[in-house]
């Protein structure tokens, strides 16, 4: 612990990311550093995760179902065939069971079928395209198989299908009748398999009404997915059956929250009419009135704007002017509403009621009579539920016709089929109050001009919550993380608040903490969106360098001169570029070739003043003329336009209106209107540039707000935006390298500088917040400057060596990586592989070869890829093995038909374009079929191929399958690496451990079998008599020494990889993401062309060191971690 060091601590809170640096705050030295480096967080990868065990689950059920309806079967006396009796497709079962007698195999086959394929649990009407299209193709496919179903049943119309399709499943598109989809109600299955059995029953006395009820259950049996899994007898905390003994009405309801007032009572839905009221009554006093008594609206105000509202049929309204006509105050003297990012009023005006009244109206029905209790029971059931079906059962059940009896059927249809009026365009789908507070607190709302909070604390609804860091010192990570829903954000939040913990524990003289946030966006969007930004702005760049070159009148190597002695030319060329040369304060052209000749007439100016915006972007950014310049002085360009100078501002408008090149941001800072003077004004800037007041940060910041003052601490906490440093980046000639982790540590010492900048002592204007808003902070704002002193002020650095400091930084950043050590992780792709052992080209003997399919023949792809494998080897396709004479007609299909055909265009010219020839056969013909000598074959669509060597796999093959095939799944995810040494041979031998080999023991432990071990250790050729040193996980840090050439590297490690091969391993550096190509890694050697380090692991005379890391990077170094390794079952 270091005591007697007053330091600033600076983070630098990235997606996959943390950087970090211990400032001392009274010499500027950089005491410490660090980067931690750890895998984002996804949570497209969750949904991935719930998307598969919803459907293990969903096939266990079906499974469960099928079983039952065996054992029922099996009990009535109609068994279930074996697969050695033949009999006709189920199909023609189940049309035949309608009319005439099925033997008892044949019924119990046509039954099993419709369980195993019994349709959609809801009407016709209520489905959706999964596309979430809803397309009308989409619609005319269903509404086709409604028509068919008042006369058929699903299985006469999937048998003529079968019949003039060749295919039943799935979507099929015909020439005639378009597309046809197989989407039938289960209650439609249902009536088909109670028809068969009420035939049957004249045959079979055994066919009881007893029967055919359980029968009935069966294929209606369906779990509604708001339970969720578990049951009375087998809770769980993943469905509505809680281990507690609590029982939820729908699963959602966890996501919903509870009110923190009530506990009890769930949060009301954001388009529920309650809270449309509450969150208008909460602008309106909000507001600031300059002309009325107590600068507050009275309640008739408030009284006349709702009514206004809600009977208003205008699909806009200009609150400001609303409000202006009812108080009788000009719409500049009405102040204290909220703004969004753009810079505009944001208000809340009842919109959802007005777009549900006006909407319906138009369909003869008055919402106006509707009971608000209504509106906020369907703001609930439509936000909760997702699925028309299951809306309309909330709408339709028995309490919800008592309470509101005048709902009809027609009704309900009306509001399923306009479900989206009702929809908010907010992400906050759910308020953070119940219906019962703000019902308590609309009242008031009304007639006083109170604020929210300040109600609550006077109807004595909530109290100060004790501060829990009075009893701890270390930020408690449950505590803050409960508040953040973003799981990018709460990963990153939560390995920087362990950072802070060991760091306040070493240093806990603070003065400074200074944090950067990370993007709400996941690392693959963000590695895109600095992708797209950069090469966009070189596209920029390019377009005005040619532009101004053509309009300047030198040479290229003249004007590259210019720039090379000028380095703002740059800048200047591209502002140029997107005024489209034109100057926007006085409205007149600046040429190219003047602003060369006579530089010192342009400058660049910032359009809304630095000193207050703090956006030093190239949108608040100008090229203009200098006397310009110097009228505009500390103003906005509206003051200055409306003080005479320049030219007018309804010609800046327009000249705005008509460029094409700028961004909206600038064309926003051009057109600003606002007083500078105005503090909120100034404090808006300052939250929009300088202070994040994003929900994460407002999150991360109040939490170390309330460590600090429940330690009794003088420390200040601020939370940075990032294009703050990044310009103080920029002014100090620090560059920043993605290539390297090092930037992150970099970054945070600029962070942690920040703080100690002059310009937070100018005028008292700070850059710690007292308290943060969503737009707004509470902050000091000081003197608007001028450019000059702000530069001076705010840029320069404030102790002498640090910019030297932070150049010579990178040798002593310390690195700290995630170790991947979890065992509960997908073992392999979730494709499923069928094999066949065949002897092919140059094999020996049979081999174990993947199948593969060419989905469609008929299509340009299909046949490419069928040209391709015959060329080969046309005995890798299956069906010239098995079925030699269908092939044979494939091979004069592609003989005869050519590959191409030609294509009239509307211009009168003909156009050749690829086509399979099979598609050629197909127009003339119909479908390719395979041979029969009744010519009835079926339709050949796809064709199956050997397609590569069956390698590492997990065998799954069913007990009954033929032999010679196997199931299997490939792709095998390696876990852990298990190091041994030998002292006979004196190397290291080691031994790969793959997801696949980890299983469950007796007693529930999981891990890997001692029998599978050994297995493993025999196959890597480890020897018995070697011992064990230590295992290696992903990400584990190793240092290697060559103890004859005494040299010694570190890096990370990856894994064993190429299994054929004996002691290969992945290794990846420990300071940035991979190796450059082709890279030299010490006594490695050099790394292949794509910087992927392959090698040997270990040769004899190497030594061979673990490091295990603390959280801030401090190495221990492990030579032998144990005598044997971890998560090992004994078989006994």
């Amino acid at each position: 612990m270091i005591k007697d060091i007053s330091v600033n601590l600076g983070f630098d809170i990235g997606i996959a990311s943390v950087g970090w640096a211990v400032l001392n705050n009274a010499n500027g030295k950089i005491l410490e550093s660090g980067v931690s480096i750890f895998p984002s967080a996804s949570a497209e990868r969750n949904a991935e995760r719930r998307s598969f065990r919803q459907s293990r689950r969903l096939v266990r059920r079906r499974n469960v179902r099928l079983h039952d309806m065996k054992d029922l079967l099996e009990k009535a006396g109609f068994p279930y065939p074996t697969k050695q009796h033949i009999y006709p497709n189920p199909y023609e079962l189940r049309v035949k069971g309608l009319t005439e007698q099925l033997t008892k195999e044949e019924l119990a086959l046509a039954l099993y079928h419709l369980v195993k394929r019994r349709g959609i649990s809801y009407d016709l009407k209520d489905v959706e395209d999964e596309t979430g299209k809803n397309s009308s193709a989409y619609q005319e496919s269903l509404q086709k198989n409604q028509t068919l179903l008042k006369r058929l049943t699903p299985g006469e119309i999937q048998l003529n299908r079968l019949k003039n399709e060749g295919k039943v499943r799935g979507q099929i598109v015909t020439e005639d009748e378009g597309t046809l989809l197989n989407v039938f109600p289960t209650a439609d299955y249902r009536d088909e398999a109670m028809t068969i059995l009420s035939q049957q029953q004249a045959f079979y006395p055994n066919i009881t009404d007893e029967f055919i009820k359980q029968v009935s259950e069966i294929i209606t049996r369906k779990r509604e997915y708001f339970k969720g899994p578990g049951s009375l007898k087998s809770p769980t905390d993943y469905g509505i059956y809680k281990k507690d003994g609590t029982v939820l009405d729908n699963l959602f309801e966890i996501l919903i929250g509870k009110d923190k007032i009530f506990p009890d009572e769930y949060r009301a839905a954001s388009n529920s009419y309650t809270a449309q009221l509450f969150n208008l009554l909460n602008d309106l006093n909000n507001l600031r009135i300059d002309t009325t008594e107590d600068g507050k609206l009275t309640t008739e105000h408030k009284e006349e704007i709702i009514h206004y509202l809600k009977t208003t049929d205008k699909k806009k309204i200009n609150m400001l002017a609303l409000i202006s006509q009812v108080t009788g105050a000009e719409q500049t003297h009405i102040k204290g509403f909220r703004i969004d990012r753009d810079d505009k009023p944001e208000w809340h005006s009842l919109a959802i009621y007005r777009k549900i009244c006006r909407n319906f109206a138009e369909l003869g029905i008055d919402v106006a009579t509707w009971p608000t209790t209504l509106l906020d029971d369907l703001g609930r059931i439509l936000t909760l539920n997702t699925e028309n079906g299951e809306i309309r059962r909330a709408l339709t059940t028995e309490k919800f016709k008592e309470k509101y009896p005048f709902l009809t059927e027609s009704l309900v249809d009306t509001m399923i089929q306009n479900k989206q009026w009702f929809h908010t365009s907010s992400n906050q789908k759910w308020h953070s109050f119940s219906l019962k507070t703000m019902s308590l607190l609309i009242p008031e709302m009304l007639v006083t001009s109170k604020e929210q909070m300040t109600l609550l604390y006077d109807l004595g609804l909530i109290k100060e919550k004790d501060n829990i860091y009075e009893t701890e010192t270390q930020i408690n990570l449950p505590h803050i993380l409960a508040d953040l829903y973003n799981p990018v954000v709460r990963k990153s939040v939560k390995q920087t608040m362990k950072i802070f913990n060991a760091l306040y524990q070493k240093y806990p003289n603070i003065q400074y903490i200074a944090i950067e946030m990370p993007r709400d966006t996941n690392e693959e969007d963000e590695k895109k969106q600095i992708k797209e930004f950069q090469k966009k702005n070189e596209q920029e760049k390019d377009k005005a360098y040619l532009e101004f070159l053509s309009l300047s009148g030198v040479s290229e190597t003249e004007l590259n001169n210019k720039i090379y002695k000028n380095k703002k030319l740059r800048t200047i060329m591209r502002l140029w570029y997107q005024q489209q040369g034109i100057c926007p304060y006085s409205g007149k052209p600046m040429p190219a070739e003047d602003i060369l000749s006579t530089p010192n007439n342009y400058e660049i100016d910032h359009i809304i003043p630095i000193s207050v915006s703090f956006d030093d972007s190239m949108n608040n950014k100008v090229l203009c003329f200098a006397n310009m310049n110097q009228e505009k002085g500390k103003s906005t360009p509206y003051e200055m336009m409306q003080n005479g100078h320049g030219q007018s501002f309804a010609s800046l408008k327009a000249m705005v209106a008509k460029n094409k090149r700028m961004d909206n941001t600038k064309k926003k800072n051009l057109l600003f209107t606002e007083k500078l003077s105005d503090i909120d004004v100034r404090k808006r800037f300052i939250a929009r540039n300088l202070v994040d007041t994003r929900y994460a940060s407002r999150v991360v910041l109040n939490e170390l707000q309330q460590f600090v003052k429940g330690n009794q601490l003088d420390t200040k906490v601020t939370v940075v935006r990032g294009k703050f440093t990044s310009v103080l980046r920029k002014r100090w000639s620090i560059n920043k390298t993605r290539d390297t982790h090092h930037h992150h540590a970099i970054d945070a010492a600029v962070i942690a500088v920040t703080p100690t900048l002059r310009i937070w002592k100018k005028e008292n204007a700070v850059i710690i917040p007292k308290q943060v808003g969503e737009h707004l902070i509470d902050e000091p704002t000081g003197e608007i400057l001028d450019k000059e002193t702000f530069e001076r002020e705010a840029y320069t650095p404030p102790f002498t060596h640090f910019l030297e400091d932070v150049r010579q930084l990178a040798p002593t950043i310390k690195f700290t990586h995630q170790v991947d050590k979890k065992m509960n992780r997908k073992i392999s792709d979730a494709t499923i592989y069928s094999t066949r052992q065949v002897q092919l080209g140059k094999d020996k003997q049979p081999a174990d070869y993947v199948l593969d399919k060419i989905k469609d023949i008929y299509s340009v792809d299909g046949y490419k890829k069928f040209v391709e494998t015959y060329k080969k080897d046309k005995a890798k396709f299956m069906m010239y093995r098995i079925d030699p004479k269908t092939f044979e007609l494939l091979e004069q299909i592609v003989a005869t038909y050519p590959d191409y055909e030609e294509v009239s265009l509307p211009n009168g010219k003909v156009k050749r374009q690829e086509v399979s020839p099979f598609e050629l056969y197909r127009r003339q013909n119909g479908w390719v079929k395979k041979y029969s000598k009744k010519q009835n074959g079926p339709a050949v669509k796809q064709l199956k191929y050997y397609n590569k060597k069956l390698g590492s796999k997990i065998d799954i093959t069913p007990k009954n399958v033929t032999k010679g095939k196997k199931v299997v799944l490939q792709s095998l995810s390696p876990w852990r690496t298990d190091i041994y040494y030998n002292d006979v041979t004196s190397e290291y031998e080691i031994m790969g451990i793959k997801y696949s080999d980890l299983t469950f023991g007796k007693c529930g432990q999981y891990g890997i079998k001692r029998e599978r071990y050994e297995e493993i250790k025999t196959d890597e050729k480890v020897s018995a008599e070697s011992c064990f040193m230590f295992s290696l996980y992903r990400n584990d840090r190793i240092k290697v020494i060559d103890t004859v050439n005494d040299e010694t590297v570190e890096l990370l490690f990856g894994s064993r990889t190429l299994p054929n091969q004996k002691g290969y391993v992945e290794l990846k550096p420990i300071d940035k993401a991979k190796f450059d190509s082709k890279e030299v890694v010490s006594f490695y050697g050099s790394v292949t062309p794509n910087g992927q380090f392959i090698k040997r692991f270990l040769k004899k005379n190497y030594l061979l060191y673990k490091i295990n890391t603390d959280v801030l990077g401090n190495p221990f170094y492990v030579k032998k971690e144990g005598e044997n390794p971890r998560d090992i079952i004994d078989n006994n």
